[in-house]
């Protein structure tokens, strides 16, 4: 089990964010975001807006980057 932010996962606080895999840590981040965007945070809907806007070659990089350096992340 991995463990990464909210911030570091290009979201918009600290709350930690676990997963046994990418994408399972993917999964719950998104999850996460859209909580706290129904329950009305503006940083987060802020933040899953910044991220819709990149191209879907950038979302791409940014996943393949993240999946690639899951295993360097801090055990859970």
């Amino acid at each position: 089990m991995k463990k990464s932010t909210c911030n570091n996962l290009a979201g918009a606080c600290d709350e930690v964010i676990t997963g046994e895999t990418s994408a399972e840590m993917g999964e719950n981040s998104r999850n996460h975001v859209m909580q706290k965007v129904q329950a009305g945070d503006e940083a987060h809907k802020k933040a899953m807006e910044e991220m819709m806007a990149w191209s879907p070659e950038n979302q791409q990089a940014w996943y393949k980057k993240f999946e690639n350096s899951f295993d360097s992340l801090e055990d859970a």
